[in-house]
C-alpha cells in the first residue's frame, strides 16, 4: 500500500472523505481495501496485539475486547498483503513474549505423555487481557495444537521472507522454540485429541494436525515449501525436525481426511490446509471445499460445522438453526484464488482457471454484501441479525486477504 494511502488512514476524516454519500459496496476496489484496513487497524494495540473486537460484554455474550492469541496471529496477516511486514514483525513478536511468560507450562507440559485436559496447568490459555498478558479464562478447552502449528509455519516462513520475528541470537528463544517442538511431539500432535481452532472438543481434527504437519514442515525445510521463496534461506540448522515427525503427520492427516474429526465430516475451518499451509493434495483440496460448498454455505455466511450450537437460534434444534459466518465467504474466497494461482504455476499459463477466479470472486462479492455500509465484517449472523461482534479482526484481516489475493491473481494473468 502506497505511503500516502498509509498516512491518510491515520485521519478518521479520510473515511468520512470515502464513504460521503456512498456505501462500502459502491466505493473502487482501493477505496474498499483502505476502508476495510482502517477498521483493523481501529482494533490494534500498542503492543502490537489486536482486540477480537470492539465487544465489551456490556448487554450480551461475553467480551471480546481481549487477546485471542490465535486471532491475533490471523488480524496481522493483513498486514503481509499491503507490504507492512513491521507490523506483522511486532505482533509475531507479541505472541512470542506471551508464550515465554507462560514457558513454564510449555515445560511442564513437555515433560508428561499423555493427553492435556482442558484447563491443564500445561496449557497456555487461549484467551490473554490486552495490557498485563495474564491469562483471563479456564472455562472452556485450551488444548489447543494449532496455535502453535501456525506461529511456527509462520514464524518460519517470514524468515525465508527475510523478516525476522524472532532474535536467532538469544540462546533462550531458540531453545524455547525447540521446546515448543518437544511439546507437540511429546503430547503427541498426531494422534491425541485437542479442542481444536473452535475450542471444543476434545477430539482429533484435521486442520489441528495439519497446522503442526504445516509448522514442522516450515523448519524441516525438505523442499516442499522452497517454492514460495525466491531465495533459499535454511532454518532447518535452528530448529532441527526428524524426517519421523512429518512422516508422522502425514499418516496421520491422510487417515483423517477429508473429516475434520469423527464428529464432523466437514468444518469451514479445514480451508486453512488449503490456506495459509497449503499441506494437502490439490484432489484433497478439492474435496473440502466441494464439501464446504454443498453442505455448509448459507445466504450470509458460512456455518462452522451441522448442528454448530454456538449462537444457535434454536439450541435445542440446533440443525438448520446454525450461525453464519461471513469469514467463510472470506476463506472461500482465499482458497480458491490460491487453487487458482497453484494451478497456473504448475501447469500451462495459458489454461486459466476461470472457473476458480469466478469462485473466488464470487464469494469475495458475498462477502461484501453482508459487510456493514461501512465496510466491518461481522463475526455472524443469526436469524436475520447480526451478534455484537462487529467488526471481528481475524475476518476483518482476511477480507484484506482476499481481495489483495484476487489482485495478484490478476496481476499474473497480465503478465
Amino acid at each position: 500500500m502506497p505511503s500516502d494511502v498509509a498516512a491518510m488512514l491515520m485521519e478518521d476524516r479520510a473515511l468520512e472523505l470515502i464513504l460521503k454519500d456512498r456505501t462500502f459496496r459502491e466505493l473502487t476496489p482501493r477505496e474498499k481495501l483502505i476502508v476495510a484496513y482502517y477498521h483493523l487497524e481501529g482494533l490494534r494495540q500498542l503492543n502490537g496485539g489486536y482486540l477480537a473486537s470492539p465487544h465489551k460484554g456490556e448487554k450480551s455474550g461475553d467480551r471480546y475486547n481481549v487477546f485471542w492469541l490465535r486471532d491475533i496471529m490471523y488480524a496481522t496477516y493483513a498486514n503481509e498483503y499491503i507490504g507492512a511486514y513491521d507490523k506483522m514483525i511486532e505482533s509475531y513478536r507479541l505472541i512470542l513474549r506471551i508464550f515465554l511468560k507462560y514457558k513454564n507450562k510449555i515445560c511442564a507440559g513437555a515433560r508428561k505423555r499423555h493427553y492435556l485436559g482442558s484447563c491443564a496447568s500445561e496449557v497456555i490459555h487461549a484467551r490473554i487481557h490486552p495490557v498485563t498478558l495474564e491469562e483471563i479464562t479456564d472455562d472452556w478447552g485450551h488444548h489447543q495444537l494449532d496455535i502453535f502449528g501456525l506461529f511456527l509455519y509462520k514464524t518460519g516462513d517470514l524468515i525465508k521472507k527475510g523478516h525476522n520475528p524472532i532474535t536467532t541470537d538469544q540462546t533462550e528463544t531458540l531453545l524455547f522454540l525447540r521446546d515448543i517442538v518437544l511439546y507437540l511431539t511429546t503430547v503427541r500432535w498426531h494422534s491425541d485429541p485437542d479442542f481444536g481452532v473452535w475450542e471444543e472438543g476434545p477430539e482429533r481434527h484435521s486442520s489441528s494436525i495439519g497446522a503442526v504437519l504445516a509448522g514442522l514442515t516450515m523448519w524441516h525445510d525438505d523442499g516442499y515449501y522452497d517454492s514460495k521463496y525466491k531465495n533459499k534461506v535454511e532454518i532447518h540448522h535452528i530448529v532441527p525436525i526428524p524426517e519421523e515427525f512429518i512422516e508422522t503427520g502425514r499418516a496421520a492427516l491422510k487417515e483423517i481426511l477429508p473429516r475434520e474429526s469423527e464428529s464432523r465430516a466437514y468444518d469451514f475451518v479445514q480451508l486453512s490446509l488449503i490456506w495459509p499451509y497449503n499441506i494437502i493434495k490439490r484432489e484433497d483440496a478439492m474435496r473440502i471445499v466441494k464439501n464446504i460448498e454443498d453442505n455448509l454455505v448459507r445466504e450470509k455466511g458460512v456455518i462452522r460445522y451441522p448442528g454448530d450450537l454456538y449462537y444457535s437460534s434454536n439450541q435445542e434444534h440446533p440443525f438448520g438453526n446454525e450461525a453464519q459466518w461471513p469469514l467463510g465467504f472470506a476463506w472461500l474466497s482465499i482458497a480458491f484464488s490460491k487453487l487458482a494461482i497453484r494451478q497456473m504455476r504448475t501447469g500451462d499459463i495459458s489454461d486459466i482457471p476461470k472457473d476458480l477466479i469466478e469462485k473466488s470472486e464470487m464469494y469475495l462479492d458475498r462477502l461484501e454484501s453482508v459487510m456493514t455500509d461501512d465496510g466491518r465484517v461481522p463475526e455472524l449472523y443469526i436469524a436475520g441479525g447480526r451478534n455484537s461482534n462487529i467488526p471481528l479482526a481475524w475476518a476483518q484481516s482476511l477480507y484484506v486477504v482476499a481481495r489483495q489475493s484476487l489482485n495478484w491473481l490478476y496481476e499474473k494473468l497480465e503478465m
